[in-house]
């Protein structure tokens, strides 16, 4: 998968950073070229600035740019987001002379975020989601034109949406005009690394997005100290989605919270340090998704390299045959090591890494988790043979309601992301990692055990918006009576449940008067502490070598 980063030298050009950018090095640009600063007169194209050249300065290197084209030219349609014939086909003619001119650019990349309010203006930001749609697929067909024109090999990629919209983009993948689109671009800045391989299969249920290529030309992290790790991730899990390519934003430092590659001075960050490593050793392998269970990563690059993260456990490795790294590519002690969420090992081995014999992995108690095991199901009244742990309900006056699969922004006031839901109701709503429930409908999310056993259940139910008042939590043990928790900003509970065999375990988040009151953070976990007996040690199914 191309890894890139997200550049800024179209707004303001830097010397010194575009070299530590060389440097770096970054091999797949991800940049833009102002319309307006090209073409002054209507016909007319110059190219006298180093925001308008630095195009140039790519290809000697071998390097590779894809140019995000989204705002507009005063010279057309008073430089709002360009809709008429006349600014398309002069929008088209630009395109033309871009591709022309700089062999470097090997993608286009129409608009931006254009299911959102920020970078979209005119008749384009006051149509409706359907309106919006057809106007982007005009501009993409637009820039098609000019690159068919000037007959060079460059792909025109679209749907440039935040998050990851799947009523968005399956309407406009229906829409007229969306033969154009040789890629889209997603930003899925809202959807947590984890919960990427669900959220994608859901959009990839519709026939013509499972068949575009999936370029996620803005990704990032607010986290200075995850933002290796989250990168490491994010990368490994997108390329064994078979995504075409990953930007990570920024390139340099933006003054809005987003961790940067490269410090003012043109120093590596630790992200970019990471950004090294994922360049050096992990792009020019294909990724395979070797993961045993629901709560461990494991993604392959190559038989000896491996990206492994996940639910706490110990993890044991053969000292003469397996070395360990973190996100940077630092050497770290093989001795003691666990596995975090949030932080990944890189098992590199002298031969083929086997789980089993070279690379280990103790017993763990979690039998379900709500965040870890969040699925989607195709048919909610008749799960799936693979069901998820926790199966989820609205519970009305008039009794249990199945939640289906919601794609994301099929209309206004929804999330921008596959949720569970109502179809025929805005609410209640859920998530791997929040839930909403509504007026008259709390939210449900059961365990059903598979036999008679002593479980550890831990659940922390969080007021998502500062200030709110919280909800009720509640908790039935095997389809018993009712208990409730407590209603206030955060409940913990924590406690040995005996579960009876084919018997629900209930947790139950009410409504309390409003929306903002009631959203809700919340994961469960459960654990057999009878499945680890004395720390006996697990070594997992055998996987296969890769050859």
């Amino acid at each position: 998968m191309r890894l890139g980063a997200a550049s800024n030298f179209s707004q303001g050009w830097n010397e010194a950073m575009f070299s530590a950018a060389l440097a770096l090095p970054l091999t797949n640009w991800r940049d833009s070229i102002r319309w307006a600063d090209v073409e002054k007169t209507k016909g007319q194209y110059t190219f006298e600035t180093p925001m308008t050249r630095f195009p140039e300065r790519l290809a000697a290197g071998g390097a590779r740019l894809t140019v995000t084209l989204n705002w507009g030219n005063p010279l057309y349609d008073g430089g709002q987001t360009p809709h008429s014939p006349e600014a398309l086909a002069a929008f088209s003619r630009f395109v033309s002379e871009l591709v022309r001119r700089y062999p470097a650019i090997d993608t286009i990349e129409v608009g931006n975020e254009i299911n959102g309010a920020n970078f979209v203006n005119g008749p384009v930001k006051n149509a409706d989601l359907a309106g919006r749609r057809a106007y982007h697929l005009a501009m993409v067909g637009s820039a098609a034109e000019g690159v068919r024109s000037a007959h060079a090999r460059v792909r025109v990629i679209g749907g440039s949406v935040h998050s990851l919209p799947g009523g968005f983009l399956w309407s406009l993948l229906d829409a007229p005009g969306a033969a154009y689109l040789q890629g889209l671009a997603l930003h899925p800045y809202t959807t947590p690394i984890d919960q990427l391989p669900a959220q994608i299969g859901v959009l990839r249920r519709q026939s013509a997005l499972r068949k575009q290529p999936l370029h996620i030309t803005e990704f990032g992290s607010q986290n200075p100290q995850t933002a290796p790790d989250e990168l490491v991730r994010a990368y490994a899990t997108l390329a064994s989605l078979g995504a075409a390519e990953m930007d990570w934003y920024p390139l340099g430092e933006r003054e809005d919270g987003f961790v940067p590659l490269l410090r003012r001075d043109g120093t590596p960050t630790t992200a970019g340090r990471a950004f090294q490593f994922v360049t050096e050793q992990l792009v020019s392998t294909p990724a395979r998704n070797l993961s045993p269970d629901p709560f461990t990563f494991i993604h392959a690059f190559g038989p000896n390299l491996w990206v492994v993260w996940g639910a706490p456990r110990a993890i044991r490795l053969d000292p003469v045959a397996v070395t360990a790294l973190d996100a940077t590519g630092t050497r770290i002690n093989n001795a003691d090591l666990r596995l975090d969420e949030t932080r990944v090992l890189i098992l590199r081995g002298r031969k083929p890494l086997v789980l089993g014999e070279n690379v280990s992995l103790d017993c763990s108690p979690l039998v379900a988790d709500s965040f870890l095991g969040f699925t989607f199901p195709d048919d909610p009244v008749r799960p799936s043979r693979a069901p998820p742990d926790f199966t989820a309900y609205a519970q009305t006056a008039t009794g249990r309601v199945p939640l289906a699969t919601m794609p994301g922004q099929q209309n206004d006031g929804v999330p921008w992301t596959p949720y569970l839901g109502r179809k025929d109701a805005a609410l209640p709503r859920l998530a791997a990692d929040l839930a909403l429930p509504g007026p008259g409908a709390e939210l449900l999310l059961e365990y059903r055990s598979a036999h008679t056993r002593t479980l550890h259940i831990v659940g922390e139910f969080t007021a998502a918006n500062p200030g709110a008042a919280g909800t009720a939590i509640s908790f039935s043990g095997n389809d018993g009576q009712v208990s409730l928790i407590q209603q206030a900003p955060h409940s913990l509970f924590d406690r040995q449940v005996q579960a009876q065999a084919d018997r629900n375990l209930t947790f139950s988040i009410g409504w309390n008067g409003t929306a903002r009151d009631s959203a809700t953070r919340y994961r469960i976990s459960v654990f057999d502490p009878a499945a680890c007996p004395s720390g006996r040690p697990s070594t997992g199914q055998k996987l296969p070598i890769m050859r």
